[in-house]
């Protein structure tokens, strides 16, 4: 079975590991999300089996890594997170058992790229909000090239996921979740390094945020037919066309530091 192949699934990690936090947990946090929000995972077919993968996500809400560990569990991988989230040691345990990397916020963290570099040369995977933190109104973000470190140092593929919902149940600024919506997530085709890389870094970043912004819109209205309208509530996550062709036109003209953005690369918070 699948779930018992742990070399192959986690080439970093130990057997015990991948079943527990991979298998069991993953499991029940998946069925406490189909509960409550009745979440929906397609793609999974577009993961590969094996090798070096970077997952690149948009970020709505404290629940995107385990929505995106629901949807690609047979791929365990590591996601960075703020290091004053390993404060308190219980939960700070939890997450590093689960593979979070700590994450110094708002400055370059050398420590924490050489760590995802070292887990996707490993054969392993990755987790990255390349907006760097969670949407304030449901709206992607910028972008930052920190993702593009990650692929060039490491070869990795790249498997692009839209995550649509969890803005309306967990928003920035609530303390808890709500206890009703709905969330559903998708993974598109794996993008390979060398065809990822072959223009700009802004034309990169642009075809992961027009890919995961088709996906993220094409679940939002799956979501209002399923819902019969009641979700998601209607608002900046509906789309604005010229906003977006306005950021695509200021990030041409201001240029991408990649250097100043790896400290924004995948926090989660």
């Amino acid at each position: 079975m699948r779930i018992f192949q742990v070399r192959r699934r986690g080439p970093t990690r130990s057997g015990l590991n991948v079943l527990l936090w991979w298998v069991v947990v993953s499991r029940s946090v998946h069925a406490i999300l189909w509960l409550l929000y009745r979440l929906r995972c397609s793609g999974a077919s577009h993961v590969p089996r094996r090798g070096a993968i970077v997952f690149v996500s948009n970020h709505q809400s404290h629940w995107d890594p385990p929505i995106v560990g629901c949807l690609v569990g047979d791929r365990p991988f590591r996601a960075m997170a703020r290091s004053s989230l390993f404060g308190f040691k219980p939960f700070g345990w939890v997450i590093g058992q689960i593979g979070a990397i700590p994450l110094r916020r708002g400055e370059p963290d050398a420590a924490a790229i050489r760590a995802a570099i070292a887990e996707l040369r490993s054969g392993g995977c990755a987790l990255v909000f390349p907006e760097g933190s969670r949407t304030r109104d449901g709206a992607l973000r910028k972008f930052h090239s920190g993702v593009l470190v990650l692929v060039r140092r490491s070869g990795a593929v790249t498997v692009p996921v839209a995550i649509e919902g969890a803005h309306d149940v967990w928003p920035h600024g609530r303390t808890y979740p709500k206890l009703r919506g709905r969330i559903r997530v998708k993974a598109g085709k794996a993008i390979p390094a060398a065809d990822l890389l072959a223009g700009s870094p802004e034309e990169a970043l642009d075809r992961l945020k027009q890919v995961i912004e088709t996906m993220r819109l094409e679940l939002r209205a799956e979501l209002r037919q399923a819902s019969g309208g009641r979700y998601p509530a209607p608002g900046p996550g509906d789309g604005d066309a010229e906003r977006h062709e306005g950021t695509k036109a200021r990030r041409q003209g201001e240029g991408i530091d990649a250097r100043s953005d790896e400290g924004q690369m995948s926090e989660s918070g």
